[in-house]
């Protein structure tokens, strides 16, 4: 028994030199051997996008993509949309709308991928493909010159173009639906005020119409101003007659038929005068409630057509401000079709993996020593 003991103690490493060449040494040759000798060529194909507002500075030209490459801020309109595309394109939606004309599964697993890094599952459930796309698909924004860098990986050039140019062609058209959804809100408020203007009028109007033709009047105002100058000319004439007979009164008898004449004119004119003043101010049918009541709806007419000729501006405002506003991705680089694989980067990872390991094993070491001086 005591020699087997000492046979199985001897498999063991000894010392800390064993013990690392067993858990560091060990495991970085394995992936190093892994990378060099296993692992398949990923192709990464890049693209970089700028989603910018026209009210960012107009239309789209080189010297303002220049600028916002550079930094110059020329991009800032889109922000909140670059970010949203950079959501969308991280998403289950754009594996969804990819699958509308590229087979991942089948990209992912082509015959030249190795059996550790492609996709297992030939019919992955949504998690699944979400999870492997997203260490396929990368997407990073730069806030300072809002541009955002697509990378994608595949094991065939063209796989990785075609991802890559089809999640641009969902990106844009998520950018196109949120300017028509922007734009159509904003148009849509403007135009349910002219709507609501435009029945204000019409309201306005076919009050006035029946006023109209309920008073017989096609403009009271001129009524008004008829009878008054009625009035005035009848009250000038009355005047003329008085004087008249105060004239003749001067050297005529009272009996004289003249006197008499002058008399019953003037008694006719005071009471045509008090007909005509009554019937301008004779309750409800008096010209002075058609005159107040006319007044009153053409008032209203015009509040309703200013009000109409405000919204139409309004309208007219919110379509020029939605075109300003409108947002749209560009492409500043295109999808490139890579002509040499850089991925897996063996040594980096391998590099990796070493130095990981050798810094766990130094914190473990570390904590067996302090664990033993404390026993002892």
């Amino acid at each position: 028994m005591p020699p087997q003991k000492r046979r199985r103690r001897s498999l063991l490493p000894r010392g800390p030199m064993g013990w690392y060449a067993l858990l560091v040494l060990l495991p970085s040759l394995l992936v190093g051997t892994y990378y060099v000798t296993y692992a398949a060529d990923l192709f990464e194909s890049e693209a970089k996008l700028l989603v910018r507002s026209r009210g960012g500075g107009g239309a789209a030209s080189p010297a303002s993509v220049l600028a916002a490459v550079t930094g110059g801020g020329g991009g800032r309109g889109g922000m909140d949309e670059a970010r949203a595309v950079a959501a969308f394109i991280d998403s289950v939606d754009a594996i969804n709308g990819l699958q509308r004309t590229l087979d991942l599964s089948t990209i992912w697993r082509r015959p030249e991928a190795d059996l550790v890094s492609r996709l297992r599952q030939e019919e992955p459930l949504a998690e699944q493909l979400l999870r492997y796309y997203r260490r396929r698909v990368t997407i990073s924004y730069d806030i300072e010159t809002n541009i955002s860098t697509l990378r994608v990986l595949a094991y065939r050039p063209g796989d990785s173009k075609d991802i890559a140019e089809g999640l641009i062609a969902l990106a844009e058209d998520l950018v196109n639906r949120f300017s028509a959804r922007t734009a159509a809100d904003s148009i849509r408020v403007a135009r349910e005020e002219v709507e609501i203007a435009e029945r204000r009028v019409s309201a306005a109007r076919e009050a006035l119409t029946t006023f109209r033709e309920r008073e017989q009047a096609l403009d009271p105002t001129r009524s008004a101003g008829a009878a008054v100058e009625n009035v005035t000319r009848l009250e000038a004439l009355l005047a003329q007659t008085r004087a008249e007979l105060q004239e003749k009164r001067a050297f005529m008898r009272p009996d004289n038929p003249q006197i008499q004449v002058l008399n019953n004119r003037i008694a006719a004119l005071v009471a045509q005068v008090a007909a005509e003043r009554a019937r301008s101010t004779r309750g409800e049918e008096g010209l002075t409630q058609q005159l107040s009541g006319y007044e009153r709806l053409q008032l209203e007419r015009e509040f309703a057509e200013k009000q109409l000729t405000s919204a139409i501006s309004s309208l007219e405002a919110a379509r020029a401000e939605a075109q300003r506003q409108a947002v749209f991705l560009m492409r500043v680089v295109q999808p490139n079709l890579p002509e040499r694989a850089n991925h897996p980067r063996a040594f980096f990872n391998t590099l990796t993996v070493f130095a990981g390991l050798t810094v766990l094993f130094g914190i473990g070491w570390l904590m067996v020593a302090g664990a033993r001086e404390h026993a002892s």
